[in-house]
Order: C-alpha cells, then structure tokens, then sequence
C-alpha cells in the first residue's frame, strides 16, 4: 500500500485486514465488512442528501446500498495531501445485472419497485428537482440537421443522418403529450452497471449520487430502454420488466401512456445528434456512423415494439376496464 493511500485510510476507524485495488478505486476489508475508496466529485451538500437517502432506505428495511463511511472527524468526505477529495462506501461483492438474462430482468423490476414504494415515503422537500430536457433535446436534433444542411460537403454521417431525420423525427411530438404525475425521489440512473446480483437472489443497488426528484417511471423506461437496444426491441423483455414490477407497484393507464411516450421519443438520434454538435468536424469517428446505421436497422423493430406495446398495455387494458 503506497503512503498517500495509507494517509487516506488512517483517516477513518478501521480495523484494516486487507486493501487491493477495485474498479475505480481501493477496496479496504475490515472487521465489518469491505468498503470502496474513490475519488469523488460530488458537492458535500448532494452527498449529505445522498446519504440521508440512503440511511431513510435503510431504515426502511431496503439494505442493500452502497452507504457511505464517515471518517474521524464525522466527515464523508476525505482528502489526501493533495487536497483531492475522497469518500469510503459499502462494497458488494457481485455481479452486474446481466439485462439479456429475464431472470435478471425480473429481479430488477422486482427490486425497482420494491425501491420506488421506499422512495415515496421520503419527503422531498429540499432536494432537487428535474427540469424536463425534452426542449434541450428536440431544439439541438433541428440545429443539428440545420447545420448539416448548410455544408456544401458532406461526410457519410452528415449525409446519412440527414437523410434518416424524417424517419425519427415523426416520433418527437408524441413525447410532448405529458401526463400528470406526483413528483417522488428517483434513482436517476437505474440500469445494469448500477444492480448488483448477489448470492440468495438478492440485489445491491448502488450510486444514487444521481438521485432528483421527478417523475419516477424515468427510472422504469431508463432501464427499458437499455434492455431495449440490447435485446433489438423484443416486447417480451419489456413485459418480464413490467410485469415484475407490478408485482411490487401497480401501474395505471396514465403510466402506461407516460411510458409509451417516453419510449417512442428517438433517444438514441438525439444521442448521436448531441455527439456530433459535441465533436470536431474535421474528423468523425467511424463509431459514430456505425452507431447511426444501427439505431436505422433498430428502428423498424422499434416501432413495431411501440405497436405491440400500445395494443397490448393501452388498447387491450382500456377495452377490459
């Protein structure tokens, strides 16, 4: 263990056994468990409210977290020589929720609504809210095609994202038909990197340093869409998502419309689009029109997934009500 790591740790109460290296970071093992040492970035305002979140969860009884460890002095965060600011939270020995695998899925639904139902109970006033970024997103994809048209020469991805912007364009304004919604604490980056599978079928659910309070069926269609693009839109992934969700939380037509608009608004062609805005024209990545073509190939099967998803979650439900 080099001396700037050990000046790090003798910083906190612990009975330290063993110390290897970890992704992004140390992993330190004492007496009452394994903890991560990283390098954080996080106001110490949003970290005190991620931890108040946190300790609310645990009281609750949702358990695994990634809490974090406070040091001597009370403090969560801890800096080394060079004033570089560190925290020490739980670590969870397991593996990433695998999002091609539907027991997987299940669990994760399960567990996110297990988590939402928790969320609810904490009060919000004080934290912060999510302004929608629908306007942000939809003024930069016309930009986008704005600027590309006014080349005189066109690399592949301009051309080709020019000629697809009719093909995603049409699905923007169904987006903007927003229902009400009682604004909750959310995650805020619920997917696979962040679920931890452990032994016994439980999960960890880790890093809510992204947390907000807003509508939390974003957190639903976050990780639908993920499983989504990895499993080219096939509608029964979304349906072991939903269903084990609803065994824990019910949702309600309004919900199911919320989530179809959400869905069909061309996440990924704004992604490209922001990307590009974002990147030195002289050279563009060959990726970029790789992932260009493939978001063209995926989309078909996603408007299909959108028919299905509306037959069967809005027509079919409202003709039954």
């Amino acid at each position: 263990m080099q001396e700037k790591q050990k000046e790090l740790i003798d910083q906190y109460d612990m009975e330290l056994l063993h110390v290897r290296r970890g992704r992004g970071g140390l992993v330190c093992e004492d007496r009452n468990g394994l903890y991560d040492l990283q390098v954080c970035d996080l106001s110490p305002k949003r970290l005190e409210q991620a931890f108040e979140i946190k300790e609310q969860l645990i009281q609750q009884g949702f358990l695994y977290v990634d809490q974090y460890y406070r040091n001597r002095e009370g403090e969560l965060l801890t800096y080394d020589r060079y004033q570089t600011p560190y925290i020490m939270k739980r670590h969870f020995e397991g593996r990433e929720c695998d999002i091609r695998s539907k027991k997987d899925i299940q669990t994760a639904g399960e567990q996110l609504g297990i988590l939402h139902e928790f969320l609810k109970k904490i009060p919000t006033e004080g934290y912060p809210r999510k302004k929608s970024r629908l306007d942000l997103k939809t003024k930069e994809l016309i930009r986008t095609k704005q600027y590309i048209a006014r080349k005189n020469e066109k690399k592949e991805f301009e051309m080709l994202f020019y000629q697809y912007f009719d093909l995603f364009w049409k699905d923007v304004e169904p987006a903007y038909e927003e229902e009400p919604y009682e604004p909750s604490l959310c995650h805020g980056a619920y997917h696979q990197h962040h679920m931890l599978m452990l032994p016994g079928q439980r999960m960890a659910v880790i890093q809510f340093e992204h947390f907000y309070v807003g509508n939390q069926l974003e957190d639903v269609f976050y990780l639908m869409r993920k499983i989504l693009e990895k499993n080219q839109y096939d509608f029964s992934y979304a349906r072991k998502l939903l269903d084990a969700y609803e065994t824990k939380r019910r949702l309600s037509m309004a919900d199911y419309r919320s989530l179809y608009r959400m869905l069909s608004y061309p996440e990924k062609y704004w992604k490209l689009a922001n990307q590009y805005m974002n990147h030195r024209k002289s050279f563009l990545s060959p990726k970029l029109t790789e992932k260009l073509q493939d978001a063209v190939k995926l989309q078909e099967k996603k408007e299909k997934f959108l028919r299905d998803f509306w037959l069967f979650y809005l027509q079919m439900k409202d003709v039954s009500l």
